[in-house]
Parts: structure tokens; sequence; C-alpha cells
């Protein structure tokens, strides 16, 4: 949400973004709080409350690590070392590690932790796991994946990427409607099969869909038919192709 805001806020201030309007400003963070799950009356942290955390925490929070967290990170980076030096790929270096240590910590701190938990480590080891990933090769990103699924895949938040899956189905099954009979406007809603968006899924090595059809997310603009397999969105105006 607060990406959401800053790239809206940013794009507000610039001329081109000038003539924005606040319906459309204001469909957007409806679309994010949407998409993020939460209700319409939800509280916003104010940017009062959030300075004061932020400084408190900066004042008297500062977590320490445990041997055996410490024992952790180490062996991560001496596993990413060891296979990453096997693909000819970019290798890992020692600020790497030291990286993990600060976002180890950073995460205690913004729960106001004193001391560094396991939760903390796991996440600081994916993010920096997505990241150096990233800048291998292909056929090394596979290998680095596969090896280091167990890390990767720590409370990974798949909604937002199947949302996005299900909207390219839907957009495709549009365009098809569009060429079949040369309008999709008459449509007033479109079905996808379960079957499509699980193969879809199964490219990014997620099996299980039961999660994602009971978010919010997902019932804030889809209808799951368990009986005919079939994923519904119904369709608005400004969803249908222009004619």
């Amino acid at each position: 949400m607060l990406a959401q805001f800053v790239v809206d806020s940013h794009f507000r201030s610039q001329p081109k973004g000038a003539n924005m309007d606040d319906k459309a400003f204001s469909e957007s963070q409806e679309e994010t709080r949407a998409s993020a799950g939460l209700a319409a009356d939800s509280k916003i942290l104010s940017q009062d409350l959030l300075r004061k955390y932020l400084t408190y925490a900066k004042l008297n929070i500062f977590p320490r690590f445990h041997e055996k967290d410490m024992a952790k990170l180490t062996k991560v980076y001496a596993d990413l070392r060891k296979e990453s030096s096997r693909g000819q790929g970019v290798p890992i270096a020692v600020r790497h590690i030291e990286s993990m240590i600060r976002m180890s910590e950073a995460h205690a701190r913004m729960h106001l932790r004193q001391h560094v938990t396991e939760e903390d480590v796991d996440m600081a080891i994916r993010v920096l796991l997505e990241s150096f990933i990233s800048t291998q090769k292909f056929g090394v990103q596979k290998a680095l994946r596969k090896s280091f699924r167990q890390y990767i895949t720590f409370k990974k938040d798949y909604h937002g990427l199947l949302l996005a899956l299900l909207r390219e189905l839907v957009n495709n099954a549009l365009r098809f409607e569009e060429i079949l009979s040369g309008s999709a406007r008459r449509l007033s809603y479109v079905d996808v099969k379960v079957a499509d968006l699980q193969a879809k899924a199964e490219e990014y090595e997620i099996s299980n869909l039961e999660a994602f059809f009971s978010s919010t997310e997902f019932k804030a603009f889809y209808e799951l038919d368990e009986q005919r397999q079939v994923i519904r969105h119904h369709l608005a105006d400004n969803d249908k192709p222009q004619v």
C-alpha cells in the first residue's frame, strides 16, 4: 500500500500526471485496498503515528542475534557460495551475508523485538535469495531456486501473482471473443477454467489454489463455480474492449 501511495503521489506531481482526476486516483486507491484485503472502513495508520513508531524503534530497539540464528545465516551463505560457483554465475560476496544480518535486525526492529527470531532470519534469507538469484543466468536461476526452495517460499504471498495470472486469462478470453464475433461489448461476464489457472500457477510452482479462492482478494473480483470448475468475472463497462 505504501508503494502504491508513493507511486501515485509521484505521478500526480509530474506535469504529465497533473491532469489525473480525483476519481481515477480514488479508484486506484480502492483497487489497492481491495488487493490488500482491507475493508472500506479499515483504519489506515496516520503519518504522525507512523513517524512516532519509527522514532521509538530507532531509539529503543536494538535486536541481538542468538547463536543458532547466526549459524543458520552462515550455513545459507556457505551453501549459496558453493551452489553459485558451479553454474558460472555472479559470485556471492561477504556483503551478502552482511545484508542478511542487517535485514534480520531491521525486521525484528519493525516488530519491536529486542532479539532476532527465526522468522526475522528466514525473511531476510528469502529477500536476499530472490534478489541474488534474479541476477543470475536463466539456467543458474533454475538450479538455485530448486536448491533453496524451502527458503524462497517462506511466508510468501502468492495471491498478487495469482490475481495477475487470472487477469491475463480474462483478457485473453475477451480478445478471443473479439476475434470470434467481432466485439466483446455484449458480454456481461467472462468464465475462465480453473484448470487453465492451475496450469499457469504450476509454472511458478504453485500447486494449491484453495487459499487463494478463499481470499478477500479473489472474492472482491471473481466467483468460483466449484461444480463446473470455472471462475467467473463480471464485466463493468470499462473492462470491455472499445470498438
